[in-house]
């Protein structure tokens, strides 16, 4: 028992447990009251979809965590996932009991993606279950014989509905009214609805009698994935703090390991002038984060050799003219080696020999 009353979940508001408990109870008995026989070939197209969204989330996981971590960063409570690729997939395709599982097993599969520093099993519960309410709703509208122009934007419209204004509702039961006031902008909601177009085009195919081809939605997610977390990086304003160590370190690697080009740059001073200055020359420093002995540290994606040197020149005249000492370093992939370990150990190197000629002058002059 006392194991029970120590759950985080116990430490949120009331208004939070109160809206937590509707949303759940609701995406557990809707799924239920909407249960139908099904065929052995939806069974069939239901392993389908399950096994595209697991092997994604197996896959991607990396890639998955660095989104994560940025979007946390910026904003805790708005994480969207790129799910919606095989979920509204079966919400098109499905029985709504039959899609509510395919997306219930999705989110099981997705959990070890998410970053330690966000995971609370109630509000991931939370979140998983208003997407069950979601493609059961959804699923339920487009099974009524009506057209496909009416059927199709109200299924849309009741999945987008039900997700944001559950994520909504969450948040201003949480007190978080400024993010709740950026979820009734439509730019939240790019990725789903780019996810939701792959799910249309799958259903698309499997009418048109080449189920198979619902494969290619996997590259698909995995493309708009990487695509997604790109632009986080350098939709980055550049008034923002730097990264966390850890955040910055996972983004990095992730990025180094499949990026064929890489350039990464270090800074050997903690001054908040440093930053300042970085953040000012955004035009090619995507990622700064702090390093763990208290410098700086860039992360240039499909950045060449030859540009990151020139920044990394750039960066000593701005911080000379400053006045902010400092030395900075470059490596880049694949020139000083492929993994990001390689390319940090080059730039400490690097870091090390510029002070070490930094001082000759001084004995020399003693």
């Amino acid at each position: 028992m006392k194991a029970v009353s120590s759950w985080p979940v116990w430490r949120e508001r009331y208004p939070v447990l109160t809206v937590l408990a509707i949303v759940d109870l609701l995406g557990l008995v809707v799924p239920a009251l909407t249960w139908v026989p099904v065929r052995k070939a939806d069974v069939d197209l239901a392993l389908l979809l399950t096994s595209l969204s697991i092997t994604y989330s197996l896959f991607v996981i990396g890639w998955e965590k660095a989104r994560r971590l940025l979007l946390f960063e910026r904003a805790p409570a708005m994480t969207p996932d790129v799910l919606a690729v095989w979920c509204f997939a079966a919400a098109l395709l499905l029985s709504p009991a039959l899609a509510a599982a395919v997306t219930a097993l999705a989110a099981i599969a997705d959990w070890p993606s998410h970053p330690a520093s966000s995971k609370r099993l109630h509000r991931y519960t939370y979140s998983s279950l208003a997407s069950v309410l979601a493609v059961t709703v959804a699923s339920w509208i487009f099974q009524h014989h009506l057209p496909l122009v009416e059927t199709l934007p109200a299924a849309a419209a009741a999945w987008l509905f039900i997700q944001g204004g559950a994520t909504i509702l969450g948040m201003c039961a949480s007190g978080q009214f400024a993010d709740a006031r950026r979820m009734l902008h439509p730019q939240p909601y790019r990725l789903e609805i780019t996810t939701m177009a792959v799910a249309v085009g799958e259903y698309g195919v499997y009418r048109a009698g080449l189920p198979l081809l619902i494969w290619l939605s996997l590259p698909a997610a995995v493309a708009i994935q990487r695509h997604f977390t790109t632009m986080e990086l350098r939709s980055r304003k550049p008034g923002m703090a730097p990264m966390d160590s850890e955040v910055w370190l996972h983004v990095a690697r992730v990025i180094v390991d499949a990026s064929d080009t890489v350039s990464i740059l270090r800074i050997d001073t903690a001054d908040p002038q440093a930053a300042e200055l970085v953040a000012m020359m955004q035009g090619g420093c995507d990622a700064i984060g702090r390093y763990s002995d208290g410098g700086l540290a860039i992360l240039l994606p499909d950045c060449p050799p030859a540009q990151g040197d020139a920044i990394a020149r750039r960066l000593r005249v701005a911080m000379g003219y400053h006045k902010v000492p400092c030395n900075v370093a470059a490596a880049a992939k694949p020139r000083d080696g492929r993994e990001l370990n390689s390319l940090l150990a080059v730039s400490e190197a690097e870091l090390v020999l510029s002070g070490e000629l930094a001082k000759r002058p001084d004995d020399l002059h003693a």
